[in-house]
């Protein structure tokens, strides 16, 4: 995240142009990507030039005074980063709730929240390591997560400095161990977990503070480059931008090569042509602005022009960025900054973040209104087992229609966007294994049947538990969100694909010794990507199905492959959700193009293949889909609770149908 420029007076061209450098990296990263695969690494560059910057204001403040005054330095931050960002916050949930489908409003709503009370890295990292959350698109607000970092930094590091200033009497070599000690430890654990955590890794502070202190140790050292400096650096940058890519594990070792361009071009302190050109001046002049407005823009401009599916024009983007990045600095950033006083500018700041939070949490209060009428209309659905209710109403053998049923949607996407599958009791606990059970009680059961594979596999369990109610049989779910059951190898980074093959064997084994799982149930979700040889992706994915259905145990008589249910787009909760508001048809106003929602299954495929009868498949799709369309409403009941998880409601209607099947297979059918 760039920081606002400071006065005129105390500019230093090279660091200027470095801004306007590294936000034209982060904004075509963003609008054109597959230019500029790496150019995430612009968010780093701004990192080292803060912990410069910072770093050397606090030594001259210790130099002159002995001491940090925490308070003129925390006011003067907030100052020049409070106003313009908060402009940002309030026009995003402004938009949001004027623009944005209801859907979105939890996760945008909780993400301007976060932002505002600069928590919003954290918060990201927490939904990068929740399995479903890490799938929503991202927010207006997303980019806050590098503000978030910042502010933090300015938090922390003035009170680090303070406290060796003091202990050491300002001595160089205290403060030099200080922030080397810091960073040190920073870049082993940045390290450390982008290997074992990079979907966090990627967001918390701590893995991210080496860069900030790395600019702070420069700024102690002193000393300068060659100018040959400045264009080494700018060809590290560039080098990093162009070779990287979001498959890069990050920050970790990675980030080291923008962080010392960046240094470099620091240390020489001679800009060049391009970097004191005029355009490069003006850019990095109004860079926080550019940073602060493309993201929201780029996430909300496509909802204002329509459903938010299909992006706008990057020139139409890039052009509204500059002018607000523009007019935000010449009416907001500059008056509330060089006004006399801290007063006027704090309260503003205090004012809005009040005024913020208050907004976000009607918006909350709101939904939740919503959500708590939907679920009293839901229930009384429910109750009233209204015929022709979900995959009833695509019964093949029996066609049924209720008109009652056009405008029902049970539930509302906004009920099933946090709604958990079905239960099941936790029976086991072994190894990476969860065992959970379901159906009827072990010492009543006449058979014992195991359904596994990923979240494809749980979102089943609605429809396979009244199957084995019905048959007095005990069920026992063993599953594992992102890993199928396959002897492939998932394109997953680590430390989750080890993990996913550990599963697979210790599953495996797992079925050896309960020899009394007779059936087994197989879901997974379509689409995975695989590390292949020379293979194909497709005969790879198939292949490894293969050999793990043979893998098998010889106790397992009957494997039932249940084909993964058709494809949702992102926005389509959002669509029925506009429908339902519009007493609009959902199911015909939010269809999906059969060709784009049903994809291949290669676990399909190898029961197909399978040289047996004791590998049989099962088949729904006709209960989701027509010849040519997928609906995300059946019979009143809501398919999807996102891109392509069933909703329990109903998964639980296609029970009479997944039992007519098995009873096929029973026979032989």
């Amino acid at each position: 995240m760039p920081e606002p420029t400071p006065r005129r007076s105390e500019l230093r061209p090279e660091i200027q142009g470095l801004r306007a450098a590294a936000v034209a990296l982060v904004v075509v990263h963003h609008l054109w990507p597959a230019a500029l695969p790496g150019g995430f690494v612009g968010v780093d560059v701004f990192f080292a030039i803060s912990g410069y910057l910072i770093t050397a204001h606090l030594l001259r403040e210790i130099g002159r005074h002995g001491r940090v005054r925490l308070g003129a330095f925390w006011v003067r931050r907030a100052r020049r980063i409070l106003p313009a960002a908060l402009l940002v916050l309030a026009c995003a949930l402004a938009a949001t709730v004027a623009l944005v489908p209801a859907t979105y409003w939890p996760q945008y709503v909780a993400e301007v929240r976060a932002s505002t009370l600069y928590g919003q890295n954290w918060h990201l990292a927490a939904a990068a390591v929740d399995y479903f959350a890490a799938e929503d698109g991202p927010s207006p607000v997303h980019h806050f997560w590098s503000l978030s970092a910042e502010e933090q930094f300015y938090l922390a590091w003035p009170v680090l400095l303070a406290l060796a200033a003091v202990a050491a009497r300002g001595r160089r070599i205290a403060l030099a161990l200080a922030i080397g000690s810091v960073t040190a430890a920073s870049l082993a654990w940045s390290v450390y977990l982008t290997a074992a955590e990079p979907a966090s890794a990627y967001f918390v502070t701590p893995t991210r503070a080496w860069e900030f202190g790395l600019g702070g140790l420069l700024a102690l050292a002193g000393g300068r480059l060659p100018a040959a400096g400045t264009w080494l650096g700018l060809a590290a940058i560039g080098l990093a931008a162009a070779l990287y890519s979001p498959a890069t594990p990050f920050p970790g070792v990675a980030a080291l090569l923008p962080v010392a361009g960046a240094l470099a071009v620091i240390a020489a302190r001679r800009p060049g042509r391009v970097l004191a050109s005029a355009p490069s001046q003006w850019l990095g002049d109004v860079s926080y602005g550019v940073y602060l407005w493309h993201w929201p823009l780029l996430v909300l401009v496509p909802f204002a022009a329509g459903d938010g599916s299909r992006p706008s024009s990057p020139v139409v983007i890039l052009v509204l960025t500059l002018l607000f990045a523009q007019l935000s600095k010449l009416l907001v950033e500059d008056p509330l900054r060089f006004r006399r006083g801290p007063r006027p500018a704090l309260a503003v700041a205090v004012a809005a973040s009040a005024l913020l939070l208050t907004a976000c949490s009607g918006a909350t209060a709101y939904l939740q209104r919503q959500i708590d009428g939907a679920e009293r209309a839901s229930a009384a659905v429910l109750a009233s087992h209204p015929r022709c209710f979900g995959a009833a109403a695509r019964d093949p053998r029996t066609p049924c229609t209720n008109p009652r049923l056009r405008l029902t949607v049970v539930p509302t996407p906004l009920q099933a966007r946090d709604r958990s599958n079905a239960p099941c009791t936790l029976d086991e606990r072994r190894g990476l294994l969860y065992v959970c059970a379901f159906g009827a009680r072990k010492a009543q059961a006449t058979e014992t049947i195991a359904l596994v594979g990923d979240s494809h596999a749980s979102h089943w369990r609605a429809a396979v538990d009244p199957l084995a109610e019905r048959h007095g049989w005990r069920g026992l779910s063993i599953t594992h969100s992102g890993c199928p059951f396959t002897l492939a190898v998932k394109a997953l980074r680590e430390p989750d694909r080890s993990e996913c093959l550990d599963w697979n064997r210790q599953l495996l084994a797992w079925l050896r010794r309960h020899r009394e799982v007779r059936t087994v149930f197989v879901s997974a979700i379509s689409g995975s990507s695989w590390v292949t040889g020379r293979r194909s992706q497709w005969d790879t994915a198939v292949d490894g199905y293969l050999r793990a259905y043979r893998a098998l145990p010889s106790s397992v008589r009957t494997v039932v492959v249940l084909r993964d249910t058709p494809k949702a787009r992102l926005e389509t909760a959002g669509c029925v959700q506009q429908a339902i508001s519009a007493r609009r048809r959902a199911d015909a106003a939010c269809a999906l193009a059969r060709t784009r929602a049903v994809v291949g299954d290669p676990a399909a495929a190898a029961a197909r293949r399978f040289e047996t009868d004791r590998v049989r498949l099962a088949d729904l799709t006709p209960f989701m889909c027509d010849a040519r369309r997928c609906y995300p409403v059946v019979g009143g009941a809501l398919v999807y609770k996102d891109e392509h998880h069933m909703t329990t409601v109903f998964a639980r209607s296609l029970w009479p149908y997944l039992a007519r099947r098995v009873d096929r297979i029973a026979k032989g059918a």
